[in-house]
Formats: structure tokens, C-alpha cells, sequence
């Protein structure tokens, strides 16, 4: 894991996640001081942007060099979607804080905010030009 691009400590403070230009997003326990799991892509990618939602349950992180964002659960380790549409690097994400919401916002290089919702859809249903 080389070039952290990207840190978030999850809402419960039990673990901290990091994105890396490597490819890889890593969980490491705050109590034992480990990395206990690793996502990746199904292609090469390197990840500038990471969050978690409030629950700890969903992370997301966005490509720099494939403008993609990427959705796993946390419980299971698992890719659950790939959000397209950005047309140059995701530099930001942001989960809704609500307990129950997987609204999530992106901000790309294409100068666009996008609102997401992350499980039902594979589409954004909002896109403002900045």
C-alpha cells in the first residue's frame, strides 16, 4: 500500500480506511493496529478520493485515472457497484450524514457535483455544472 491518497476514520472510530494509487482501499483496526481487509477494483485503478457513510457499512472511492467511483460493503468485502459519468478525476465523495441514506455527492476535475444514489441506481440523478 503506497501512495495514500486518501484517509477516513469511520463514525464509531473502530477502524480507519485509506486509498492508495496503488489500486487498493484498506481497512485498518484502530484497537490492534492491522489491516483486517482490502478491496479492489475489477481493473486497475488508482483511487484518489474515499468515504464512508455514516453506518460504516458502505465505502466509495473515486479513480483518478479511471473516472469511476467504486462502491463495496463493508461487511462482506464485496464490489456492489461501479458509478460512471464523470469525464476527469473524482477529487471528492461525501456520504450523506443521515443514518440511513446512501445519497452519496462526488466532485470530479470535470467541474461537476453529482448526487448518487448509491445502491438503487447506477445512474446519477443529479448533476450540477460548478
Amino acid at each position: 500500500h503506497f501512495w495514500n491518497y486518501s484517509s477516513e476514520i469511520c463514525s464509531d472510530r473502530k477502524f480507519v480506511m485509506s486509498a492508495s494509487l496503488d489500486g487498493t482501499v484498506r481497512a485498518f483496526d484502530m484497537t490492534r493496529y492491522r489491516n483486517f481487509r482490502t478491496l479492489t477494483a475489477t481493473r486497475p485503478v488508482q483511487f484518489s478520493s474515499l468515504a464512508i457513510d455514516s453506518s460504516s457499512e458502505f465505502v466509495a472511492a473515486g479513480g483518478q485515472d479511471v473516472f469511476e467511483i467504486y462502491l463495496w460493503s463493508m461487511k462482506v468485502g464485496r464490489l456492489l457497484e461501479i458509478l460512471t459519468g464523470h469525464e476527469g478525476p473524482v477529487v471528492s465523495l461525501d456520504f450523506h450524514p443521515g443514518l440511513a441514506s446512501t445519497e452519496l455527492a462526488s466532485v470530479s476535475w470535470d467541474n461537476s457535483l453529482r448526487i448518487w444514489n448509491a445502491i438503487e441506481s447506477n445512474t446519477d440523478y443529479e448533476a450540477i455544472k460548478l
